[in-house]
């Protein structure tokens, strides 16, 4: 949390650095990477936890290298074949012939870097390396608001943005990968072709199922809000949400996927051992989050209708009504994060898909419905959060019944 307090603390110099459409663009080109890294190891980084012992776990963790080298590889090939006219076309901003070759580069470099890092996490989590963890989650606070900051004072614009995100959100990653291998040297005399090829047949589920769930999931989430509203209404409107995201949700998140990686951790252990220990951890997680997160929710919409402008300049003053619509959906999301992938290890990946496919048919209906009757941007924002509160909420339901159902 420390690097997400000085990430917030940085941000009203960030606001008076660039724009809310330069916000914007940074905002689209991170909904495109966090729908797609999802991809990146093709869920096998999820199994890390579950292996039975450290030969296994060392050698899905090269499985999952070899993965992402290979899906980087396609990524690539996909960003430099996409034609410029059709990618302007569909961009919601005027988009700089002199920078696309720039942006397709930086696309390849994040959705690499955030990959590897996702795996290096796992694999930490199985170790019980949380001090290691919570010290990459400080890097990625302080590196990417400062460099984003040193490129803006260089004149870089929404191009900095980009590389500054990139370099946040993949610090600490050769780190940990240094910390785990350091903790373990002989590990990779464990690697086996034969023993990955195995793996990879036993957990065949995660590539064929929960990789394409997971993206549908990706594509329902909040990343696809900043594409319907960049296309709908602006960029601009875009960047205030983004920024609303970063001073509210964030925190919350990055509590989250803290609380969820220990979960993981413990979840993956008791899941067949113990499943009286495992609702009982549920139930004890999704309470405690609900209250912080209600508290904060609360705070934070009462100190952003007097301070929002004064602190991030008066341009982005907007921003606070976006906040107020979203607030509910940030409420709930917050809940379901810590224990997000509950179905997953309990093999319900079936189930999973179809929650998903349910949460994006809304998502994009609703949107559809609002366009339609001319509804305003705040209010379509509002209805996007009720439909998000709902489905996560349906969620939280699927999953408790899931562990009732193991329990018995």
């Amino acid at each position: 949390m420390a690097g997400q307090l000085v990430s917030i603390l940085l941000s009203p110099i960030l606001t008076r650095l660039y724009s809310p459409q330069q916000f914007g663009v940074l905002s689209i080109y991170t909904a495109l990477l966090m729908i797609l890294v999802v991809l990146a190891s093709l869920r096998y980084e999820l199994t890390v936890p579950m292996a039975r012992d450290d030969k296994d776990a060392v050698n899905l963790v090269a499985l999952c290298i070899c993965v992402l080298f290979g899906t980087t590889t396609v990524v690539g090939i996909v960003a430099f074949a996409f034609p410029y006219r059709l990618l302007a076309a569909l961009w919601p901003t005027p988009i700089d012939s002199a920078y696309i070759t720039q942006y397709r580069g930086l696309f390849i470099a994040g959705f690499f870097c955030l990959g590897g890092y996702y795996i290096a996490l796992y694999m930490a989590t199985r170790e019980g390396y949380f001090g290691a963890i919570a010290r990459t989650r400080l890097y990625q606070g302080v590196v990417g608001p400062i460099a984003q900051i040193g490129l803006a004072l260089l004149g870089a614009g929404a191009p900095g943005l980009v590389v500054g995100s990139i370099m946040g959100q993949s610090a600490g990653t050769f780190g940990l990968f240094q910390r785990l291998f350091r903790a373990s040297p002989a590990s990779l005399q464990m690697v086996s072709w034969q023993r990955m090829r195995t793996l990879a047949a036993r957990y065949s589920r995660f590539p064929l199922v929960a990789s394409w769930t997971a993206l549908i999931d990706s594509v329902g989430g909040s990343q696809l809000l900043y594409l319907l509203i960049s296309l709908t209404y602006s960029a601009r409107i875009a960047g205030f949400i983004f920024l609303a995201e970063r001073i509210v949700a964030r925190p919350l998140s990055m509590l989250g996927t803290s609380i969820l990686q220990v979960f993981m951790g413990e979840a993956g252990k008791t899941v067949l051992s113990d499943p009286a220990k495992l609702k009982s951890r549920f139930y004890q997680v999704v309470r405690q989050q609900f209250l912080f997160a209600l508290v904060w929710i609360a705070f934070s919409n009462v100190v952003a209708a007097l301070l929002f402008p004064k602190l991030f300049g008066a341009q982005w003053g907007d921003a606070v009504i976006y906040l107020q619509a979203m607030s509910l959906g940030y409420l709930v999301q917050a809940v379901v994060l810590p224990v997000f992938h509950t179905l997953q290890l309990l093999e319900k990946q079936t189930l999973a898909a179809v929650w998903q496919v349910g949460r994006l048919i809304l998502v994009i209906v609703t949107f559809i419905a609002t366009a339609r009757l001319g509804v305003s941007a705040p209010w379509t924002i509002f209805w996007y959060s009720v439909v998000q509160a709902v489905t996560c909420g349906a969620l939280l339901f699927l999953m408790a019944r899931s562990i009732e159902k193991l329990q018995r």
